[in-house]
């Protein structure tokens, strides 16, 4: 599928702000064309629902970062909704386990760059997605969890992971003081664009196999940054 569509992801991959002081980017992105309604793979509790009479299709855009300002990993998701005129209609975002309509608060319609690229904004360190920064000041502790409480999750294995990543109490509060000591930040509030390079797209299942080995390469530079010193 990611061949066939392939001009179509990139044509409506979204263009993420992010905070100037960020220490993490984006660094694969997985994509999932959806034509009716089914469950999402990357993000189980959610259902996409593609009504015909308003969308031709939705492309679901999950988002990986390494690291959260808090745990090990992150993944965030996108989700674009065109219709039969090739036009963005709606756009929503993952935000903290659940999502947001992502539309400019005055006038209710999506924000877009260059007319086919969705622009959302990136909570500091923790990626969950608004579509005006100024709602990032409205979340609890959003300022707090990129300083005194970084770190504080350690490594995060989700259900679907469960059997390919492995922690224990010592990489745990290893991972705690790396993340602390390494990337806690002071955000900026101020926000440039990100939008990921064409040839770092993928399907899904490209994706998901090879999170272990993403997630595995953090844990061994973590153990040689305190073996080492570097």
């Amino acid at each position: 599928m990611m061949n066939k569509f392939r001009k179509t992801f990139i044509k409506y991959k979204p263009l993420i702000m992010m905070d100037k002081r960020e220490p993490f980017e984006i660094t694969a992105m997985a994509c999932t064309l959806f034509r009716e309604t089914a469950r999402s793979s990357s993000f189980p509790k959610r259902v996409v629902a593609v009504d015909v009479a308003q969308s031709a299709f939705v492309i679901e855009y999950a988002i990986w970062y390494d690291y959260d300002i808090q745990h090990l990993y992150e993944l965030e998701h996108v989700w674009v909704y065109v219709d039969w005129q090739e036009k963005i209609w709606k756009v929503e975002g993952s935000f903290h386990g659940t999502y947001l309509t992502m539309a400019d608060l005055d006038s209710g319609k999506p924000v877009l760059w260059e007319q086919s690229h969705p622009v959302v904004y990136a909570q500091p360190g923790k990626h969950a997605l608004v579509p005006d920064w100024r709602l990032i000041r409205l979340i609890p502790d959003w300022k707090e969890s990129c300083m005194e409480t970084a770190g504080a999750a350690g490594v995060l294995i989700p259900e679907m992971f469960a059997g390919d990543i492995h922690t224990d109490e010592e990489l745990q509060k290893m991972t705690e003081r790396y993340i602390k000591e390494r990337f806690g930040f002071q955000p900026s509030m101020t926000f440039r664009p990100f939008l990921l390079d064409d040839d770092q797209l993928m399907d899904w299942n490209t994706l998901k196999k090879s999170i272990p080995g993403r997630v595995n390469r953090q844990m061994e530079q973590i153990r040689k940054y305190f073996k080492t010193g570097s």
